[in-house]
């Protein structure tokens, strides 16, 4: 009997051992979950962002919408001044640590082309509402509310644009609902949030935090629910049994979002899918070769120029303004943005546009 008590005692204090290291590391998955995530993202908290002023003709209408959390998003609706009908609505969903902001010269490209635009700022992000980020998965839950938003009135044919954390919004949004959209570009996009959570943890603080993946996963579960576990290639899956076309875009050099974790590399391929592979593109896998390297200038003159201890946003700031060539900087690459333009509308059957390559038609000036 004292034998049988002994065994049961220690099986006890294993068991309690157990379950003091299960709690631990779910209050560590926390504790480093809302330490990237836990904060907004303001707009003095960008280095640097377009002017509108500086792209002629482009004008825009600001609008919100709810978010089922409480508060209010901010969106704007782009179009070039020359044009009073559209050739479609193009939606964009934005990166994290940016804001809608950022993508004015993508956005300008498509509006010189005939396009109306819906930019919108995620949750806790520049102009929207939302107490912080909250995690990897709300990029699909803004981007759900946001089509929600314009669908109710519009009557344009309906595509997507999203990059990295707006990559995954544009794929996994589908997990959400089946929307009638025409093609969607995924740019330098991931396809799992918790493995994403894990990669850049890794690079931060080392490969020690993969202990802690069954727990980084539990924890965006108890925060979203089955929404935690929507995929980039399972919602993409969706979307093209429904017709939605897809031009997947990564480069193999991306160090924010390596090629193993990217949605091109996890993606199911069909007839609905074109993948298109770069090299030496890095993550903001659109900008022209000139403005790779202006960047780049930048970024190493930033880290020569301010020790560790002083490399804050505003002194980033300072220097940019003070240094930025702004017509390279915000250079994009003519041939691939050309491709995505083209990919638009051929993805269109045809239906409601001109036989002239669906222009839309520009004002009169008289």
């Amino acid at each position: 009997m004292d034998v049988f008590l002994s065994v049961l005692s220690v099986a006890g204090i294993i068991l309690g051992a157990v379950l003091l290291i299960m709690i631990i590391s779910l209050l560590l998955s926390a504790i480093l979950y809302e330490s990237v995530f836990g904060k907004r993202f303001e707009i003095y908290d960008s280095a640097h962002l377009p002017d509108l002023n500086d792209y002629k003709g482009l004008v825009n209408e600001p609008v919100t919408f709810p978010s089922k959390r409480g508060y209010k998003y901010t969106g704007f609706y782009y179009h070039d001044e020359s044009y009073d009908s559209f050739r479609g609505l193009i939606v964009f969903s934005h990166g994290i640590f940016d804001g809608q902001l950022s993508y004015l010269p993508e956005i300008a490209y498509f509006a010189r082309r005939g396009y109306k635009i819906f930019a919108f700022d995620n949750s806790g992000s520049h102009l929207s509402g939302g107490k912080s980020l909250r995690g990897l998965p709300q990029s699909a839950e803004d981007l759900d509310a946001a089509l929600s938003f314009v669908t109710k009135t519009n009557t344009l044919p309906l595509y997507l644009f999203g990059h990295s954390w707006g990559g995954y919004a544009v794929s996994a949004v589908h997990c959400y609902h089946l929307y009638d959209i025409k093609a969607v570009f995924v740019q330098s996009g991931f396809d799992r949030t918790s493995e994403m959570v894990l990669e850049e943890g890794s690079a931060m603080m080392g490969r020690w935090i993969y202990i802690l993946r069954a727990y980084i996963k539990l924890y965006e579960r108890m925060k979203y629910g089955k929404a935690a576990g929507y995929t980039a290639h399972a919602g993409i899956a969706k979307a093209t049994a429904n017709g939605t076309k897809f031009l997947i875009l990564h480069s193999t050099d991306d160090k924010t979002i390596s090629l193993k974790n990217s949605v091109l590399a996890n993606v199911e391929k069909n007839d609905n899918i074109t993948l298109i592979t770069e090299k030496n593109k890095g993550h903001n896998s659109l900008d022209s070769d000139r403005a790779i390297k202006h960047k780049a200038q930048l970024d190493t003159l930033f880290e020569t120029t301010y020790p560790k201890n002083q490399r804050t946003n505003k002194n980033r700031r300072e220097l940019f303004s003070e240094k930025v060539d702004k017509q390279i900087y915000y250079e994009l690459d003519g041939k691939l943005m050309k491709l995505i333009a083209d990919f638009y509308e051929t993805a269109q059957s045809g239906k409601g546009f001109s036989s002239a390559g669906s222009q839309g038609k520009k004002k009169s000036h008289k």
